[in-house]
């Protein structure tokens, strides 16, 4: 299939500050053909294509929009703002559900972590306190949990789940490394926050120093070449889903100039290890989770995971957006049309597929030097 081409003229010919009359003078042609090329009217011929690309020196392939430009602008995900994570709490909470089996989460309490008497736990860039939800039932009576985030919308909504529960905990709207505490405390974890905080050295630097002598840190994140081959849905071609063909270019542009860290789960370990933390262990979550329309809830399971892995194609600019973090036009386009071919898969078999999906979650831990007392 022929690749659809997306003439870049105007948006050089702005950058370069020149008008529509400049630019037909200086390549000898009309003001009136570069308007037509610009609105894709009409297409400048092939002998014309090398001298509008010499002249912005840039590639053909550039100029027709196949591969990023060199001066592209980079378009961040400003994960690591407010807003963005306020304005997710919808997703946050369609996702996270699907995050933790509590057997094991009790295994490693019990079993692992020995917390075998009560603790006071610090929740870091905690969002609406999930990991408190989960835990607290888990832990010692007398155990408390404090949780801290800088998204207003997220807090408020965990402090109604956690009233609803009817489990005490302490949320705080704060931005972590700017949180001043006089407590330390006996656990101190972060889930899911790491991959979106630049160079986490700060991060867990300040974990360590709000822990007990001899407390446990713990982190969690998502190891992303495990997630994107961690789908099959049944009688899609699983080559097909695992295909991530260009999101290697993606994560390392979003490191080098966006400052988040595709591989902060396979990182973490040797951070930890670098600041200092003794007995270091790293775990995979062992969540995957098995859909079939059997489920008594399996409509609206269904539903979410799709919204889920439509998420990218939902974007407008998502296109654009992942050429400026160094995909190809046709990497880009693929990586999208994933979650539109899930979509429209489920649609066409009237979500009567079975399907199975791992998020591929390290857990990182490791010990403050001190006693446990």
């Amino acid at each position: 299939m022929r690749q659809q081409v997306h003439l870049q003229l105007a948006k050089l010919r702005r950058q370069k500050g020149i008008t529509q009359q400049e630019l037909a003078e200086i390549i000898g042609t009309s003001f009136q053909n570069i308007s037509k090329w610009e609105n894709g009217i009409t297409m400048p011929d092939i002998t014309i294509l090398p001298v509008l690309a010499g002249y912005f020196h840039i590639s053909v392939d550039e100029l027709l929009g196949l591969i990023p430009l060199k001066n592209e602008i980079y378009l961040s995900e400003e994960t690591d703002t407010e807003d963005f994570w306020g304005q997710r709490l919808e997703y946050l909470l369609r996702t996270r559900k699907t995050s933790w089996n509590l057997d094991y989460l009790e295994f490693l309490i019990q079993k692992v972590w020995k917390l075998d008497r009560p603790v006071r736990v610090l929740d870091c860039g905690c969002g609406y306190g999930y990991m408190g939800l989960l835990m607290m039932p888990l832990l010692h009576r007398g155990s408390t949990y404090t949780g801290v985030d800088f998204s207003k919308e997220l807090i408020s909504h965990g402090k109604k789940l956690f009233e609803k529960a009817g489990i005490e905990g302490d949320l705080q709207e704060k931005d972590f490394l700017q949180w001043k505490s006089r407590k330390q405390y006996d656990v101190v974890l972060c889930q899911s926050v790491l991959r979106h905080v630049g160079d986490s050295r700060p991060f867990i630097r300040k974990m360590i120093d709000l822990g007990m002598p001899g407390s446990l840190i713990i982190c969690i994140d998502t190891n992303r070449e495990l997630e994107c081959a961690g789908l099959y849905v049944e009688g899609m071609d699983y080559g097909d889903l695992c295909n991530h063909q260009g999101a290697i270019k993606h994560w390392k542009t979003e490191k080098e100039k966006g400052d988040r860290d595709y591989a902060a789960a396979m990182r973490n370990a040797f951070v930890m290890h670098e600041l200092g933390l003794k007995n270091i262990e790293v775990r995979m979550n062992d969540k995957m989770s098995f859909v079939c329309p059997e489920h008594g809830d399996y409509e609206q399971t269904v539903e979410d995971f799709v919204q889920q892995n439509s998420l990218w194609y939902q974007k407008q600019d998502g296109t654009d957006r992942l050429m400026s973090h160094g995909m190809s036009r046709k990497e880009a386009e693929n990586y999208l049309g994933r979650g539109e071919k899930i979509e429209n898969y489920f649609s066409e078999h009237e979500s009567e597929v079975s399907y199975l999906q791992f998020k591929g979650k390290t857990i990182t831990f490791g010990y403050r030097e001190g006693v446990f007392a």
